[in-house]
């Protein structure tokens, strides 16, 4: 990950400490966009916008996120002083997703998946966050093991601070999961059109 992209990552975070319902997710999402599109132009790969904005769109029932918006925003308010760690466990958990985004961009890249197949790559990417336990502060309190990390380390303190956070969230099999997620999209694309038989 480029560290011109490390601030907006932080950035994609720290959004969730926004009191306002649906704003802090709006923030998170551009910070996100920012990084994305940060680390693709220090890479030499360049995003368009349309990938971008797949890449980051919003996937989220619209009325679950109002109702869920409506209930929590009072409670949070009012219970501000208990929830603390909560808001902190969101700044967190975003803050980690946000990175491991970047790195399975990454990897979709250099295999040339992007941006051609970029709504398959954010279909593993859905996939892989959806069936990998991958919360930094679930996976510290339940005692999770932390695969290392096939690259080398960050020289600057925020590089540092996201892959520490992507170890504990277990990086590494979930990136193993995201790359099988595309290669099978691919292999089965692939399949269906040879067994088309060709027009006439």
């Amino acid at each position: 990950m480029s560290p011109a992209a490390h601030p907006h990552v932080i950035l994609a975070g720290v959004a969730m400490m926004v009191p306002l319902p649906i704003l802090d997710d709006w923030l998170s999402r551009k910070a996100l966009r920012r990084a994305l599109q940060a680390d693709a132009e220090a890479s030499g790969q360049p995003l368009d916008e349309a990938t971008l904005d797949l890449l980051t769109e919003d996937r989220s029932n619209m009325l679950v996120g109002c109702l869920r918006a409506a209930i929590l925003w009072p409670l949070k308010k009012l219970f501000r002083t208990i929830l603390w760690f909560l808001t902190i466990k969101d700044v967190i958990d975003v803050a980690t997703r946000s990175a491991e985004v970047l790195a399975m961009a990454k990897i979709a890249r250099e295999r040339g998946w992007l941006p051609s197949r970029a709504r398959d790559v954010r279909d593993a990417m859905e996939v892989s966050f959806g069936r990998h336990r991958w919360s930094p502060v679930t996976r510290f309190l339940m005692r999770y093991p932390r695969p290392p990390l096939d690259e080398p380390a960050a020289e600057d303190t925020l590089g540092g601070l996201l892959q520490g956070l992507r170890k504990q969230a277990g990086a590494v099999p979930m990136e193993a999961m995201f790359v099988e997620r595309v290669r099978g999209s691919v292999a089965g694309e692939l399949a269906t059109a040879l067994d088309t038989p060709p027009p006439g």
